[in-house]
């Protein structure tokens, strides 16, 4: 596991690594953690190395956090961002940028509850489907699918600026996905509950902005999916 940590407060850096640590060897875990202390040092090391997750503060001189984060939601794989900042009062305007969340310096006691949660995202993230297109099967990691689209005999798999066409059936692909949080909406839509920004009885709109439909057979289930997933990202 490689971890980024991004502060302009030295001090506070180094001490905040050792106790990352401490808390990753409780979980039985000895993650890279690579410390910066500008946004354009942690944005040099996330292009250089494949990293997992993003420890970022917000009040940075030159490039603060907010403006790091807005970079890395241009690019097709990014870090779980975890905010780490006093200013509680930016909690709210961080949602904008889809953090997995908003760790207050002044409660540090959370970070062990925070990484354990973490550590469970990022394994489910290396979690890999497989399609076969014209008998040779494609490895796609499920952190990387929007929602599967049923058309008939096919199925069409919207990825991240891609689409893939292939036979298959949807119901067979929902069983195999179900408990890593993908929700059967509609009878022709197979969502990822980590895209879906908001969730109504009627549709799911997507990080992307992009509108599903929501069956009124589906509704129910479609709406307690997406809160459990909630839930297993919080307290």
């Amino acid at each position: 596991m490689r971890i980024i940590l991004c502060d302009d407060d030295i001090p506070f850096t180094q001490s905040f690594a050792k106790r990352l640590s401490s808390a990753f060897k409780d979980l039985g875990i000895k993650p890279e953690i690579i410390v910066t202390n500008t946004g354009i040092d942690a944005l040099r090391q996330f292009t250089q190395k494949p990293t997992d997750a993003l420890f970022l503060d917000i009040d940075m001189p030159d490039q603060d956090g907010f403006s790091v984060a807005n970079e890395l939601m241009k690019m097709r794989t990014k870090p779980l961002i975890i905010f780490l900042s006093s200013l509680e009062h930016l909690v709210y305007q961080s949602f904008a940028f889809q953090p997995f969340w908003f760790l207050r310096k002044t409660h540090l006691e959370n970070l062990p509850m925070v990484l354990e949660k973490m550590t469970k995202v990022i394994n489910n993230t290396k979690v890999h489907y497989t399609a076969t297109i014209n008998g040779s099967n494609i490895s796609i990691p499920i952190s990387e699918i929007f929602y599967f689209e049923s058309e008939g005999h096919y199925i069409i798999a919207h990825r991240n600026g891609s689409k893939l066409r292939y036979k298959a059936r949807i119901s067979d692909i929902e069983r195999e996905l179900s408990r890593y949080f993908f929700v059967r909406c509609h009878v022709g839509y197979l969502v990822n509950c980590r895209f879906i920004q908001i969730c109504s009885r009627t549709t799911l709109t997507l990080t992307t902005g992009q509108v599903i439909p929501v069956s009124r057979a589906q509704a129910a289930e479609t709406q307690s999916a997406f809160m459990t997933y909630m839930r297993s990202l919080r307290p």
